[in-house]
C-alpha cells in the first residue's frame, strides 16, 4: 500500500446541491480526482456553509479549464 501525500486545492465553493451534482458529473467524466467538503453537514446547516470542491492540485487547471466552458457558470 502507498501511503504517499497528495495535496489538494478548493476549486470552488458551492451552495447549492443541484451545483453539486452537476459539478460531480462532469468531473468524475473527466476522471478529476476530487472530494467536496462539508457536502454532509451544508445541507443541515441551512446553507450557512458553504461546499467546496477540492481537487487535486496538479489537476486544478485542468479541471479550471473545463468549468470554463460551461454556458451556466456556478460562481
Amino acid at each position: 500500500m502507498d501511503d504517499q501525500f497528495i495535496e489538494y486545492e478548493p476549486l470552488i465553493e458551492l451552495h447549492n446541491a443541484g451545483d453539486r451534482v452537476l459539478l460531480r458529473s462532469i468531473l468524475d467524466a473527466e476522471k478529476i480526482t476530487y472530494f467536496i467538503q462539508g457536502e454532509y453537514a451544508a445541507p443541515y446547516l441551512f446553507h450557512a456553509l458553504p461546499m467546496r470542491v477540492m481537487v487535486r492540485k496538479d489537476q486544478a487547471e485542468d479541471a479550471r479549464m473545463i468549468l470554463k466552458d460551461m454556458q451556466r457558470p456556478l460562481f
